[in-house]
């Protein structure tokens, strides 16, 4: 029965593409379907007012670009390492979560439904949900656009552009391309299982839309706790509920692991730039972080519970 309703919520998630629903009620489909409330529980925190914030100047740049490649890690940055990866729990155990599929909503731009896996001691597990945008708003500098050029931006440009100042180059390129950040409701429900459980947080984008329609993410030069995303690309966190314990722990989980170090260790990256994890967090998972396992491309039974 279980495996039954786990299937009909996934071909409801994607056939709400379909629908005309308002959007409030499908990003909630995977979170309040599946997950009935147990009486006198709280509610797991939500870092958003229920009231709309898109304004029209948002929405028309969600209906004009699909960020789903972005999400899903489907660009040439993030092909090879399409992972956030992060800390679970009190314990701040070593967590990585993947969406392999990201589709956009026909009826409601502002909404993506999400397919993926999520992984914690070896513990594999599906889930499916909804990111619902929030809110948009233009990225101020300091931001390192030394991933892209002016000459990428704009073909008209001639050789001698290329050889201006940095200075120059970087103002050109901020004029070529407009950076945003966007805050996105998350909400996500494992596959029926023991110990499964349900997501609700909070996602994080910094992007930039180009002259030529490209778009792609922006990064701060270093990882500073007061930007947005902490100066990474994307940042994810918010709460979890094990439905079978009842039990609700936190999570944080970024495109660059050292952007999500901040949420709970000051120590966490060792070295002149902070590229290197500190030993002293192997026992947490850690010392597996550079092994080549496409964990996220395999369908192995979750065997330990979260």
């Amino acid at each position: 029965m279980k495996n039954l309703i786990w299937t009909l919520m996934l071909a409801a998630n994607a056939s709400a593409c379909h629908q005309q629903k308002p959007a409030s009620i499908v990003a909630a489909t995977a979170h309040s379907a599946a997950a009935p409330p147990v009486a006198g529980e709280k509610a797991l925190p939500t870092l958003f007012a229920a009231a709309d914030t898109l304004t029209e100047p948002m929405r028309r740049l969600l209906r004009e670009y699909d960020l789903s490649k972005l999400w899903q890690g489907e660009t040439k940055e993030r092909q090879l390492a399409p992972t956030l990866q992060g800390f679970f729990g009190p314990d701040h155990y070593r967590f990585a979560l993947a969406f392999t599929s990201v589709v956009r909503d026909k009826q409601h731009p502002e909404v993506y439904h999400l397919w993926g896996k999520c992984r914690y001691r070896k513990n594999i597990r599906p889930f499916a949900g909804t990111l619902t945008v929030r809110q948009i708003v233009d990225l101020e500098a300091p931001w390192d656009y030394d991933e892209f050029t002016p000459q990428s931006q704009d073909t008209t440009l001639t050789e001698a552009a290329a050889t201006d100042s940095m200075t120059v180059q970087y103002e050109r390129a901020r004029r070529l391309s407009h950076p945003y950040t966007l805050r996105a409701e998350l909400q996500l429900q494992e596959k029926f299982a023991e110990n499964n459980g349900i997501f609700l947080g909070e996602a994080i984008l910094n992007f930039f839309v180009a002259s030529s329609k490209r778009l792609g993410y922006i990064t701060a030069p270093e990882v500073n706790k007061g930007m947005p995303a902490n100066g990474s690309a994307m940042l994810l966190h918010g709460s979890r509920r094990n439905l079978t314990t009842r039990e609700v722990k936190t999570f944080v989980v970024a495109d660059d692991v050292f952007a999500a170090a901040p949420e709970v260790y000051k120590d966490f990256g060792i070295g002149d730039r902070g590229g290197e994890i500190n030993p002293k967090y192997a026992r947490l998972g850690w010392n597996e972080l550079w092994e080549n396992d496409e964990w996220w491309a395999d369908s192995p039974k979750p065997k330990l519970s979260l």
